[in-house]
């Protein structure tokens, strides 16, 4: 169904799970690279994967290789298993840096010209 994932990874990181079992939003918008390599990251009800796994499948798109499932897990989509991993380690940080953040005030996020740069500049679909 995607033709550009060619590794899957399902993993249990502790900073990313403290996003997976409250209602908070992950923002990959707070540094480049967290928004070059992740992208989207919806999070998906518990029983998606077990449920409606082509329904699942089909949001892995080129924007949104990674995806948050309540109470469960994160799916890292990538077109190596070493690019995967990468975004799971960037996401992993991430989401650390995000939670540690939070203690000393709001989370400024990249604002929206600033991102249309790094979409153009790393050719982002």
């Amino acid at each position: 169904m995607q033709p550009h994932v060619h590794s899957v990874i399902i993993a249990h990181p502790p900073n990313i799970m403290a996003f997976a079992v409250t209602d908070t939003a992950f923002d990959s918008r707070t540094i480049p690279e967290s928004y070059i390599l992740l992208r989207g990251m919806p999070k998906l009800p518990f029983h998606a994967v077990y449920n409606e796994p082509e329904r699942t499948a089909s949001l892995f798109k080129a924007d949104t290789p990674i995806a948050i499932v309540n109470n469960n897990c994160v799916i890292v989509t990538g077109q190596s298993l070493l690019n995967a991993f990468d975004r799971l380690e960037v996401a992993e940080y991430s989401a650390k840096s995000i939670l540690s953040a939070r203690t000393l005030g709001n989370v400024i996020h990249i604002d929206d010209d600033r991102i249309r740069e790094l979409e153009a500049a790393f050719h982002l679909e």
